[in-house]
């Protein structure tokens, strides 16, 4: 029996040896060094109480989340996705739709999640007024508007985009979309499967599933704040894409000039 099995951990080592190179350095594609084939794994920075101090900051509306639990894990998705990127804080993040499409003449990432986080709310408390029979989820539409966006320090990072354009046979370009990098970090952290759901549903990937009630909201509340932005003139124009053919935006210097004549 002892044969047997010793003969059967000598046949099973050195199939692991075979098929992983046991010994051997496990090489990143075309270099060596410690990682195994393709792009290293990111390299997270550590999660301090600061860099959660600072999502608060940034998101107050947090604040407003009425479940202890959800609120810490809103909060602790944030910071582990920040801490997987070159960004410092959620307010470092550009006022952009996507990389260098719908993109802010003025602010930041910030006031795009907290103007999306005002419209869904606003949005159910007009219907639980107008018809109190409804039944609306107000920590999952706030959560979920708060994290809709949690894939982009990802997607946006300048180091990520840097590596994707230089050869995006590699691993595409981008990699992954916010939204799909969202659900990850969503799930990832332990927030609930509602808050991954509209973290992925809100954008294009959700064309192609079955949209819950908080997500549609969400969903509409992030594509108005867009295109009412763009029609106010708070868009630079070059950067106008998938908003229909029927925006007129608004000239904001000829506002300015009427405003002081």
């Amino acid at each position: 029996m002892t044969t047997v099995s010793s003969s059967l951990h000598a046949w099973q080592h050195n199939l692991l040896s075979e098929l992983t190179g046991l010994g051997e350095p496990i090489r990143s594609f075309g270099q060596k060094g410690a990682y195994m084939r393709g792009t290293p794994p990111i390299q997270r920075r550590p999660i301090t109480d600061a860099l959660r101090a600072s999502i608060v900051e940034d998101l107050p509306e947090i604040k407003d989340i009425r479940d202890a639990e959800l609120r810490a894990k809103v909060i602790e998705g944030w910071a582990f996705s920040l801490a997987g990127s070159s960004y410092q804080r959620i307010s470092d993040l550009p006022g952009e739709g996507n990389p260098d499409v719908l993109v802010l003449k003025r602010g930041n990432q910030t006031d795009h999640l907290r103007g999306v986080a005002h419209f869904a709310m606003k949005m159910v408390e007009e219907f639980e007024t107008s018809h109190p029979e409804v039944r609306v989820d107000r920590d999952i539409v706030l959560a979920g508007a708060l994290c809709h966006d949690i894939g982009k320090p990802y997607e946006f990072d300048p180091v990520n985009r840097k590596r994707w354009a230089e050869d995006p046979s590699r691993a595409g370009d981008p990699c992954l979309r916010h939204s799909v990098y969202g659900a990850h970090v969503c799930l990832s952290v332990g927030l609930p499967e509602e808050i991954a759901h509209i973290a992925l549903g809100h954008s294009l990937e959700g064309q192609h599933i079955g949209l819950s009630t908080e997500c549609y909201i969400v969903r509409h509340a992030d594509h108005s704040w867009w295109h009412i932005a763009g029609a106010l003139g708070l868009l630079k124009p070059e950067t106008l894409v998938n908003v229909g053919s029927m925006m007129r935006p608004r000239d904001l210097e000829t506002v300015k000039a009427s405003k002081v004549a």
